[in-house]
């Protein structure tokens, strides 16, 4: 494995005990995609992503373990996760969760879409990451082995997969996700970027957007449980002034998070015949919205929060061959 970052077995002392900190691995891995070699995009040949092994992983052992793909931010580079890392760690020391691998793939402002700007993003980790983990490393090669991580834009890009491809994730946590349930504000960056066309194209973006996916999510079997997290001091568009129109506070992320959380889980999206007050049948979500803007501050707590409620809700625990 290449730049390999080692995380050492250090002895701390708690109380009279002697407990040892967490052993992992942290690496920066780059793969050949087929689908970035293949785009109209020349610069992007290569998919790179970093990798955490937990303490105690053998590739040639007997334990098969579950995969979070993790999604980046805006403007993601290797380290995206790394104020993350620790937690994942204590988590899985404390055995909140089992020990876990964590592939966080790197691919700048692409929304995770395939786009000429950013190139095939979304095929390359769909079709050429997913496959090439699965042969490479001791995972559960199943979709009860696969769980989706996202914060802001990269909320966007697990919201979209796991409606997607709910036969490849079994559950998925949204943090602060970058969603619009409509057209986005002219200066968000899914319009300025280029992700959706450049010049931004409308369409491209109601063609990719979760309300159009959920028509066929809602038509398939499985369903992908939702953890949605999100601040109520998020940015609030309204300041923009000038910029957007006056209701603006529409585009504002909690705003956008009650949104998708009320479209799957409040809005009857299998059309099932219900009684009056009854529950209406679902898709399977839990919505937070907390104290706090657009960082770690609600991302730390809403990460360990959406791993617990994954491994509960359908995320499979390691496995013995």
């Amino acid at each position: 494995m290449s730049n390999l970052a080692r995380g050492l077995l250090v002895p701390v002392l708690i109380g009279t005990l002697m407990v040892p900190v967490i052993a992992q691995e942290i690496t920066i891995e780059t793969m050949a995609s087929p689908a970035l070699a293949n785009d109209d995009n020349p610069q992007t040949e290569d998919l790179s992503y970093t990798l955490y092994l937990p303490a105690g992983y053998e590739a040639a052992g007997d334990t098969r373990y579950p995969v979070l793909y993790l999604l980046h931010g805006s403007g993601g580079e290797a380290d995206a996760w790394e104020d993350f890392w620790p937690i994942l760690d204590t988590m899985i020391l404390e055995g909140t969760v089992p020990p876990v691998i964590a592939v966080a793939p790197v691919t700048g402002n692409s929304y995770w879409v395939d786009s000429a700007t950013f190139g095939a993003a979304e095929t390359a980790v769909i079709d050429d990451l997913i496959p090439h983990i699965d042969q490479t490393l001791a995972t559960i090669p199943e979709r009860d082995g696969r769980a989706l991580v996202g914060f802001s834009m990269g909320g966007f890009g697990a919201a979209r997969y796991g409606l997607a491809y709910p036969d490849l994730f079994a559950a998925a946590t949204l943090l602060s996700p970058a969603l619009q349930q409509a057209q986005p504000p002219a200066t968000a960056g899914a319009v300025s970027r280029g992700s959706f066309g450049d010049p931004y194209d409308p369409a491209r973006w109601d063609e990719l957007n979760y309300p159009a996916v959920i028509e066929t999510y809602a038509a398939q079997d499985h369903r992908v449980p939702f953890f949605i997290v999100a601040g109520d001091d998020d940015w609030n568009h309204l300041s923009e002034k000038e910029d957007l129109p006056g209701d603006a506070t529409r585009y504002n992320m909690e705003v956008q998070a009650v949104a998708f959380y009320t479209a799957l889980h409040r809005e009857n999206i299998f059309d099932a015949d219900f009684e009056k007050w009854e529950d209406v049948p679902a898709s399977p979500a839990e919505l937070r919205i907390v104290d706090g803007g657009h960082d770690m501050e609600v991302w730390g707590p809403g990460f360990s929060e959406g791993l617990a409620y994954m491994f509960a809700n359908g995320l499979s625990a390691p496995t013995e061959n």
